[in-house]
């Protein structure tokens, strides 16, 4: 097992190793005011988290983005639940789920502004509805796949629904759950920065298009590789856990 996960922690070293050889050979080929040089972007990197202004976008998005997978997390299994354990909630929701993923969110922009208005509000209720849907529609898939001597039993023994639900689907269908949080972690994070980049003055998103706006690209390359770091460690954490439960 050790062997194991030190193979793939190697795996892991030499992959971001060629990563950063390939980027640093763009920046050479490029230029360094297009795509700055590795170097460049962590000494960036080090002076931004010096910077109260970029903590405070740091912090305006990350308290946002923790709302917003809670709240997509928690709603997208109750409604995963009633869509694939209760047939009647299955025809009302997955329809509605497959439509929200279907169609591109940044159409749907304008009704969550006239909803919610400008500010935080609007940029979370962004962030749902882009993790919500996966997390429905993974876990209702779970549901139905699962043996049905589950439900016959809890007939059989009277079980009330709740209980049917928190104490014998919810634990059969973790390590789906867990699966569309892979998903749905990064689905909302990418909600959450559209969301700053069209309607709010703080956050990563709006840093984003400030850079952009005035040719800041060490600063654009900055929030670019904090983001990517963040994403992939965050999986790899969930990758852990998913792989932990299965054995």
């Amino acid at each position: 097992m050790r062997g194991g996960q030190l193979q793939r922690a190697g795996d892991i070293a030499v992959a971001g190793l060629a990563l950063v050889a390939g980027w640093q050979a763009l920046s050479l080929l490029i230029g360094a005011r297009y795509l700055p040089a590795p170097w460049q972007t962590a000494a960036r990197i080090a002076a931004a988290l010096g910077q109260p202004a970029f903590l405070d976008d740091l912090w305006a998005t990350g308290q946002a983005y923790a709302i917003a997978l809670a709240i997509a997390m928690a709603a997208g299994v109750v409604f995963g639940l009633l869509s694939g354990g209760w047939r009647a909630g299955g025809e009302m929701i997955e329809p509605l789920m497959h439509t929200v993923v279907a169609i591109p969110k940044v159409t749907l922009y304008p009704i969550i502004l006239l909803l919610f208005g400008l500010g935080d509000a609007a940029k979370i209720a962004f962030g749902v509805l882009h993790g919500l849907p996966t997390v429905t529609i993974m876990t209702a898939a779970a549901i139905r796949v699962l043996k049905p001597i589950f439900g016959k039993t809890a007939r059989a023994m009277r079980v009330t629904p709740r209980d049917y639900a928190v104490h014998v689907l919810l634990p059969a269908v973790l390590p789906q759950v867990l699966a569309s949080l892979r998903i749905c972690f990064a689905l909302t994070l990418l909600g959450i920065l559209v969301g700053e980049m069209f309607a709010s003055t703080r956050g990563l998103g709006h840093l984003l298009m400030a850079s952009i706006g005035v040719d800041d690209m060490p600063t654009v390359m900055a929030v670019i590789v904090l983001l990517f770091l963040f994403a992939g460690a965050g999986s790899a954490g969930l990758l852990a856990a998913i792989d932990r439960l299965k054995r």
